[in-house]
């Protein structure tokens, strides 16, 4: 299993209908991604994957996330990792 998390701020409450646009909540065999909101203009995105090759195909939501923090309307931060297994 694999994860990714995209944390978000920005910089007006009036995006978050972009945010609910581009990254809605979706439940799928080998791909889920969540939308938490934990504020008026902040929240974040986890995105669970089977593995990490489907995740290396699925980054349409964090490119758009990307693309609002390059055009100053965002400050985004994202972490990614794998299940540790025992």
């Amino acid at each position: 299993m694999y994860g990714r998390n995209i944390n978000f701020t920005l910089l007006a409450p009036s995006l978050w209908a972009v945010v609910e646009a581009i990254a809605s909540n979706v439940e799928e065999e080998k791909y889920k991604r969540m939308l938490f909101k934990t504020g008026d203009n902040s929240g974040f995105i986890v995105e669970v994957f089977e593995n990490i090759s489907i995740a290396g195909k699925k980054i349409e939501t964090m490119k758009a996330l990307q693309g609002l923090s390059e055009q100053a309307m965002a400050k985004v931060s994202i972490q990614e990792g794998s299940v540790i297994k025992k």
